[in-house]
C-alpha cells in the first residue's frame, strides 16, 4: 500500500481527541451515605453496563470517522498492481536510414541478437522495429528462434527516427508485466523531435549504440534559376571531398560532372536550364555515408503556377527580387520583367499575369495606374514594394482615400528596426510556420509610413509601424510592403527566409494556395522516394527523405536517458489529467495540469479514496443515529 499524499496521514492523530475527551468527561458519581437499601430495589442493575457499551461504540465510530477522513486525503493505492505477471524483454531495433551507412545494419543486427541471447532462459523476448512508425516483428515468447529470425530479416528504410513511436509500441507489447526495453540505435539527435506515445514507469530502458559513419554527404535541394540549375548539398564531417553529381530530367542526363564539396552547406550551379515540366533528379556518389540521401527529386509542373509580372524602373537594382521570383524555390511560375513606363503603353502585358509585383513606378502614368486598378479589381493580385510603389497604388485608388504616403512618410532609422508577425493567423504567416520568426533577423534602416486603416496589418516593425498590410480591393487583393527589396534599405534579400516569404506573398495574391509539390517520406501520399501521385488529384509530386535524418550527430547516453524520463512523466501526467476530469473534493483534482503530473496511473485508476469516503459517510450516519438514541 502506498499513498499519493502521505502527509495527510498525520491527520490520523486527530483520532486521539475523542479518546481523550471520553476519559476526561466520564461521569463520576459522588458517594452518598445511605441508611436503607430498601429504596434501591427498583433500580436496573444492568443500566450502567449498557450505557458504557454505547459510549464505547460511539467513541469507536468517531475515531473511525477521523481515520477514514485522513486516509481518504492521503490518497492510498496498491503499488505495482499493474506490474504483475511474467517479466518480458523487448528488443527495439532502429531501422531508420541513419543506420544505413557502411556496416551499420550488420552491427545493429549483431547487437540485437546479443541482446536477445542475454535475456535469462525462460523469460519472454519480443522484437519491435521502428523508424517513423513502429512494427511488432516478433511477439514475446520464451523460444528465441522467432526473435532471431525477425532480427535477421530487418534492414534500414528511407525513413526518419521517432523514438516515441518505438518506445510506446514496446511498452504496449510488455503490457501489465514488469519489463525491459533494449534500444539498438545510433542515438540520432533528432529522433525525439517528432512522434507520439508514452512509456510505462514499470519498464526499464537500456541502449546499445550503433557507431555512426565518419561522414555523410546529402542532396538537400534543387533550385531553378533563370539560366542555370542550383543543387544544394550538405556535408557532415570535417573533411572535404569530391563527388560525382548527375542531373537528369525524366531519365535524360543533363549534366554529369565531378564536384568538390566542402564541409557544411554548399551550392553547385550547373549550366543547365530546366524544362517547364518533368521530374528532375540530382544524384551524388557518397560511399561513406547514407545511401538514402544521395538522391533528391523535384517535380516541375508549370500548370499549377501563377504568372507573375515584375514592374520596375531599374532591372539591375531589382536583381534579388527577379531571381527570387524566378527560382524554383519560389514556385512562382513564368516571370516577366517590364519597365513601369511600358505598362501604360501596352495593355497586353497584363493578359497572362495573375500577380503584379510593383517595385518601381517612375513613368507609370495615368494610363498605367488605370490598367493596374482594373487588373486588381477584376481579381488580380498586387504586391507594392516601397514608397513610390505604395504611392502609385494609392493614386490608382487601391489603398483607400487619403492613403497616399507623402514625402514625410520616408523614415530613416538611426537604430535599425525589425519586422515581426502581427497576425499569425494570416495565410502568409501561417504558411511560413517556424520560418515566420526568422523575419525578425532582418534589419531595416529605411522604411516608409503606410496607412493601415483600410487593411489588415500582417507584419509590424519593432517601433510599432506597419510593415506589411493586406487589403482586399474588388475581386482582387493588394499587399503593401513598407520598404524596398533591393538590399539597400534592409538586408532581407540576403536572408534565407526571403525566398519563401516572397513565394507565400505571391501565392496569397494569386487567390489560390500553392499546391505542395514535395513531401517527406512517411507523410501523405505513402510511398518510397521518387515521383508519386496525390490521391484524387491530377499531376504528381516528389517524395524525398527527411534531410534532418542525414545529420549523424548523436545524443549522449545521459541525454537519451533524460528524454526517456520525460516520456515516462508525460505518460503519468496524461493519466492524472484523465482522472482529474472526474469530480473530486480534493484541491489536486482542480489544480492546473502541471500540478497534477505526479499522480501515478495506479492511483488514478483505483480511486480507493472514493470507497473510503463512502465508508466515512456510513460511519457518520451510524454515529448520528446512536447519538440521538443516547440523547
Amino acid at each position: 500500500m502506498s499513498f499519493l499524499t502521505p502527509a495527510f496521514l498525520f491527520g490520523a492523530l486527530a483520532a486521539a481527541v475523542p479518546i481523550v475527551l471520553h476519559f476526561l468527561r466520564r461521569e463520576r458519581l459522588p458517594r452518598v451515605p445511605f441508611s436503607d437499601l430498601r429504596l434501591l430495589r427498583g433500580a436496573r442493575i444492568d443500566h450502567n453496563r449498557r450505557q458504557r457499551l454505547r459510549e464505547l461504540l460511539l467513541l469507536a465510530l468517531r475515531v473511525a470517522a477521523l481515520l477514514l477522513l485522513a486516509l481518504a486525503f492521503a490518497r492510498p493505492f496498491v503499488a505495482d498492481r499493474a506490474a504483475s505477471g511474467e517479466p518480458a524483454t523487448v528488443v527495439l531495433v532502429d531501422t531508420s536510414f541513419s543506420v544505413s551507412g557502411p556496416g551499420q545494419a550488420v552491427e545493429a543486427r549483431a547487437l540485437a541478437r546479443a541482446a536477445i541471447d542475454a535475456v535469462p532462459a525462460g523469460q519472454l523476448v519480443g522484437v519491435v522495429a521502428f523508424d517513423d512508425v513502429a512494427r511488432v516483428v516478433a511477439v514475446p515468447a520464451r523460444e528465441r528462434g522467432a526473435a532471431h529470425a525477425a532480427v535477421d530479416g530487418l534492414s534500414p528504410r528511407p525513413r526518419g527516427t521517432r523514438y516515441r513511436e518505438g518506445l510506446a509500441a514496446a511498452s504496449a507489447l510488455i503490457g501489465d508485466r514488469r519489463g525491459r526495453v533494449v534500444v539498438v540505435t545510433d542515438l540520432q539527435a533528432g529522433g525525439w523531435e517528432r512522434g507520439s506515445g508514452y512509456l510505462s514507469r514499470h519498464v526499464e530502458v537500456e541502449t546499445r549504440r550503433v557507431a555512426a559513419p565518419a561522414g555523410n554527404l546529402a542532396v538537400v535541394g534543387i533550385d531553378r534559376e533563370p539560366s542555370q540549375t542550383a543543387v544544394r548539398l550538405r556535408r557532415w564531417g570535417t573533411a572535404a571531398g569530391d563527388t560525382r553529381l548527375t542531373l537528369t530530367v525524366d531519365g535524360v542526363v543533363l549534366d554529369d560532372s565531378v564536384q568538390r564539396v566542402e564541409p557544411g552547406e554548399s551550392t553547385i550551379r550547373l549550366p543547365v536550364t530546366l524544362p517547364d515540366s518533368g521530374v528532375v533528379t540530382a544524384v551524388i556518389s557518397d560511399p561513406a555515408g547514407y545511401p538514402a540521401d544521395d538522391r533528391r527529386y523535384r517535380r516541375l509542373n508549370p500548370s499549377d503556377a501563377a504568372g507573375v509580372l515584375l514592374v520596375t524602373e531599374d532591372r539591375v537594382r531589382e536583381i534579388y527580387l527577379e531571381r527570387a521570383l524566378a527560382s524554383a524555390g519560389a514556385d512562382a511560375g513564368a516571370v516577366a520583367t517590364v519597365a513601369a513606363a511600358d505598362l501604360g503603353r501596352r495593355p497586353d502585358l497584363l493578359a497572362g499575369a495573375a500577380v503584379v509585383v510593383l517595385a518601381g513606378a517612375r513613368g507609370l502614368g495615368r494610363a498605367g495606374r488605370g490598367r493596374l486598378s482594373a487588373f486588381v479589381r477584376g481579381g488580380g493580385g498586387l504586391l507594392a514594394v516601397g514608397g513610390p510603389a505604395a504611392a502609385a497604388a494609392a493614386r490608382a485608388g487601391l489603398l483607400g482615400a487619403g492613403a497616399e504616403p507623402g514625402p514625410e512618410a520616408a523614415r530613416i532609422h538611426a537604430e535599425p528596426v525589425a519586422a515581426v508577425p502581427s497576425d499569425r493567423r494570416h495565410p502568409v504567416v501561417r504558411a511560413l510556420g517556424e520560418l515566420a520568426d526568422r523575419l525578425g533577423e532582418s534589419r531595416f534602416a529605411a522604411t516608409v509610413g503606410i496607412d493601415a486603416s483600410a487593411g489588415a496589418v500582417v507584419l509590424s516593425f519593432t517601433d510599432g509601424a506597419p510593415a506589411l498590410v493586406d487589403r482586399p480591393v474588388g475581386a482582387g487583393r493588394v499587399l503593401v510592403f513598407a520598404s524596398d527589396l533591393r538590399n539597400e534599405g534592409n538586408d532581407l534579400p540576403r536572408r534565407p527566409v526571403f525566398v519563401p516569404f516572397l513565394h507565400e506573398m505571391v501565392s496569397h495574391l494569386a487567390s489560390r494556395p500553392a499546391r505542395p509539390r514535395e513531401f517527406v517520406v512517411g507523410a501523405a501520399p505513402p510511398g518510397e522516394p521518387g515521383p508519386a501521385r496525390l490521391p484524387g488529384a491530377a499531376g504528381s509530386v516528389a517524395l524525398n527523405v527527411d534531410t534532418r535524418e542525414s545529420a549523424f550527430a548523436a545524443l549522449t547516453d545521459e541525454a537519451f536517458r533524460a528524454s526517456v524520463d520525460r516520456l515516462v512523466r508525460a505518460g503519468e501526467s496524461a493519466a492524472a489529467d484523465s482522472a482529474a476530469r472526474q469530480e473530486s473534493p480534493f484541491p489536486e483534482e482542480s489544480a492546473a495540469p502541471g500540478e497534477r503530473g505526479s499522480a501515478p496511473p495506479e492511483e488514478a485508476a483505483q480511486h480507493l479514496w472514493r470507497y473510503l469516503l463512502m465508508g466515512l459517510a456510513l460511519v457518520l450516519v451510524a454515529e448520528g443515529l446512536l447519538s440521538a438514541r443516547m440523547g
